[in-house]
């Protein structure tokens, strides 16, 4: 299953960028939607908090969306027409966010849901460079197919800084970086390439051994993995605000 969008900051996120820039409002049309682009949408009725993707099927300017019903562990989740929604999707430099509601949900010829045209779509430039301090375990696959145990120490839409205590690979040579993320109260798996861009060892100090720190580029990020970095940037910077009030 993809990830959603939604990530809870780790509680010594210290962010070392200020926020994403934030665009003005768009309507929709303005954006460039593609058939199969993937949107998450976060339930908004009674006490239902559940976020999940679904695909692009088609839309009618100024009249409507139809994406597929969206699946979680792999079950149909039950929408109910008239529920609400907040969607989010990633075009071109962008994450976008709009709120909607269920006009229509079928199952005929297969099971999919027609969503109201949105008034209005908020923006939010995505800058690969913005990075946020994490502290997720973390495993990478080299080359060779061997693992390796590993500790995320930041990341970013571009790329990652990891911890391991050996050097995991050279420069320029190709990873698969795993790690788990915590959504509710369900775990999803991130599996992303990437290639070493640097490699640097730490000093050993009385408290923690010298480690290896591995800094890595991320080759051609899925939208929903893009989705999925660009909120954890996000929400750590908030996290972080709110701590400092």
């Amino acid at each position: 299953m993809p990830a959603t969008l939604e990530l809870k900051p780790a509680s010594n996120a210290q962010p070392d960028v200020p926020a994403p820039s934030r665009e003005g409002a768009q309507t929709l049309d303005q954006i460039k939607l593609n058939i199969g682009d993937s949107i998450q949408l976060q339930y908004q009725t009674g006490h239902e908090q559940a976020r999940c993707f679904v695909t692009l099927i088609g839309y009618l300017e100024g009249k409507g969306i139809v994406v597929t019903n969206p699946v979680i562990d792999g079950n149909l989740m039950l929408v109910r027409e008239g529920q609400n929604f907040v969607a989010r999707l990633f075009s071109g430099k962008s994450a976008y966010a709009f709120s909607t509601s269920a006009r229509r949900v079928t199952s005929a010829p297969y099971p999919h849901i027609h969503l109201e045209w949105p008034k209005e779509v908020r923006g939010m430039v995505v800058r690969q460079s913005a990075r946020s301090r994490i502290n997720i375990i973390c495993h990478v696959t080299d080359r060779d197919g061997r693992g390796h145990a590993c500790l995320a120490r930041d990341i970013s839409v571009g790329g990652a800084l990891i911890a391991a205590s050996d050097s995991l690979a050279g420069i320029d040579d190709p990873l698969i970086l795993k790690f788990r993320v915590k959504i509710g109260s369900g775990e999803h798996t991130l599996s992303l390439s990437c290639r070493v861009r640097s490699i640097n060892a730490t000093r050993a100090t009385a408290d923690e051994k010298a480690t290896m720190l591995h800094g890595l580029a991320f080759d051609d990020l899925s939208d929903q993995d893009t989705l999925v970095i660009s909120a954890l940037l996000y929400q750590n910077l908030i996290s972080a605000q709110q701590a400092d009030k």
